[in-house]
């Protein structure tokens, strides 16, 4: 599979000079690590990146599950409001991966209709 790499090559091509974006195209390379997208495009293969992002879901759904289980095992040992914030992070990583697969779903039906 070939890769392909994009490089900014000038911070001035994000928009028009008055435009309050002026000159931070620059940002862009660090975009990237920013918001852990360099998983998915590292990945080299859709299925690939999909796979490791169900994981994280799954890492974060265990994460909240394990931090409940130790509140109840022994309440002095987990703060609650780790408990609550790791189970709304497990809910939000799930909410995110249901919309990508239903996007993905959808993209996927609208291209078998149009051939």
């Amino acid at each position: 599979m070939m890769e392909v790499t994009m490089n900014l090559t000038n911070a001035g091509h994000m928009g028009p000079i008055s435009s309050p974006y002026a000159n931070s195209g620059a940002n862009i390379i660090n975009l990237e690590k920013a918001i852990g997208a360099q998983d998915v495009t590292g990945a080299g293969a859709f299925e690939h990146a999909m796979l490791q992002a169900l994981d994280r879901v799954s890492a974060s759904q265990n994460n909240a599950s394990a931090l409940a289980q130790q509140a109840l095992l022994n309440p002095g040992s987990v703060d609650v409001h780790d408990i609550t914030i790791a189970q709304a992070e497990a809910r939000m990583t799930l909410d995110i991966a249901q919309s990508v697969m239903n996007r993905v779903v959808q993209g996927w039906k609208e291209l078998i209709n149009t051939r």
